[in-house]
């Protein structure tokens, strides 16, 4: 028997190597070029035989929501595809591999989508979607300054925090902002091994030898700073969202441990990088938003339930290593606007301009599940916590247990509320966590 072709694009597309957005019947660009628009033809599906359709229409357990395929991220529509009958069910049953998934209707409206009282997305594809959506890449300004500073207790708690991290990085090889898996596959870029090098020698600095570890660090950040202009503009647009995160990444560690070291001169340096490392968060931001509008990072995925079959690929590493890298994404955003905040606001220059608040996933199952084969069974049955960071304070709201929540959530909540008032959260849900450093 002929294999069949996995082949998504139109043909014009493929032929002139060019992005194609799968549009039916007629793509975009052939659209715009005026030519014939034609698609492999979709693989044929096994019908049922009526009687059993007939059989699970009747079944009371059988509900509206079987018959809601994945969504397609198509130019940033977030369009649903609506599949012909509940039949369809057991064809999305095979390639996810699970005997009972949980999928979920469309809502109704855009404000039940993202409400913006409650802060959270409700999810489509089988509940594992949720970070991909179009409401999902939303940068909003709801921000609005205290009346007062927060203690400086405050602050330097949360500073520890982060020196925390960049050590456990060293130690475990992730953290709370640079998951297990991120770079597993393509190997640590050289960004971040200078970054993994530079916080493993700062934590071996004494007063005798502090001049070294400063040319050590210094010798990083030029190496980095040297090959991202060496690139030129033409080069950099043509960085990955992965690329993007790297160097992000590899800047926000080399600035926290100069940031707040006890040599001038570093301070100093690294005082005159904090709007690079600003520049490269935007930077990540957009690439992020424009793979997620026009490049969606799970290729494997059908557009439509009626092209599965049952020899398909299973989607759901490709949806866990997009939830990786989205999450990592974000998460990395927050940490550089929130860090370089704090240290201004301990330097007496508290802003009130807001660089704006994003989505995060703040339910921690989710973020240390070690598998795909994991994060699916709790994707599947666990609301993912999807929040505007800085509406977190709906999760107490909803009842949310302390422990549920991710400690890159919690440890940013210190901030935002008050080290007392988290603290306060987590006694009173009986969690044996700790938010101090």
């Amino acid at each position: 028997m002929a294999s069949r072709s996995k082949q998504k694009s139109c043909f014009p597309c493929v032929e002139a190597k060019r992005r194609c957005d799968k549009t039916r019947p007629t793509c975009s660009r052939c659209a715009e070029r005026e030519v014939d628009c034609a698609y492999p033809p979709a693989a044929r599906v096994r019908q049922r035989p009526q009687a059993e359709v007939d059989g699970l229409a009747a079944d009371p357990d059988v509900g509206f929501k079987d018959v809601w395929a994945f969504s397609m991220v198509d130019g940033g529509s977030g369009s649903i595809s609506q599949v012909g009958g509940p039949s369809d069910k057991a064809l999305l049953d095979s390639v996810f591999a699970t005997t009972s998934p949980s999928l979920q209707p469309a809502p109704s409206s855009s404000a039940e989508a993202d409400n913006p009282v409650a802060g959270h997305i409700t999810p489509l594809c089988g509940d594992l979607d949720w970070f991909l959506r179009p409401q999902a890449w939303t940068v909003d300004y709801h921000y609005q300054a205290p009346d007062t500073l927060p203690p400086p207790s405050v602050f330097s708690n949360f500073i520890r925090g982060l020196q925390d991290w960049i050590s456990r990085f060293v130690s475990n090889g992730h953290s709370p902002f640079i998951h297990r898996h991120l770079y597993s596959e393509t190997g640590l870029p050289q960004c971040m091994q200078d970054a993994y090098s530079a916080v493993a020698i700062s934590k071996t600095a004494t007063p005798e030898n502090e001049h070294m570890v400063d040319e050590i660090s210094s010798a990083h950040i030029s190496n980095l700073l040297d090959n991202q202009t060496a690139q030129g503009p033409i080069s950099l647009a043509l960085f990955s969202t992965r690329d993007h995160l790297a160097r992000t990444q590899a800047l926000l560690i080399h600035l926290l441990l100069a940031l707040f070291s006890s040599s001038i001169a570093r301070r100093a340096r690294a005082e005159g990088l904090v709007g690079t490392l600003r520049n490269w968060t935007n930077q990540l931001w957009e690439s992020a938003t424009q793979d997620a509008a026009f490049a969606p990072p799970f290729p494997n995925v059908p557009p439509a339930l009626g092209e599965i079959s049952v020899g398909d690929v299973d989607p759901v590493p490709e949806l866990y290593r997009a939830f990786i890298l989205s999450e990592s994404t974000r998460r990395t955003w927050l940490l550089c606007n929130i860090a370089t905040g704090v240290y201004n606001s301990l330097k007496g220059e508290w802003a009130e301009a807001c660089a704006g608040d994003i989505h995060i996933t703040t339910h921690a199952d989710l973020w240390d599940a070690p598998s795909s084969a994991r994060w699916e069974a709790i994707a599947r049955h666990t609301d993912p916590l999807f929040v505007y960071s800085l509406r977190g304070k709906t999760l107490m709201e909803r009842g949310v247990r302390a422990a549920e929540v991710d400690e890159f959530a919690r440890h940013l909540f210190t901030v935002m509320w008050g080290l007392e008032k988290v603290e306060t959260w987590v006694v009173r849900t009986g969690d044996a966590v700790s938010v101090t450093y």
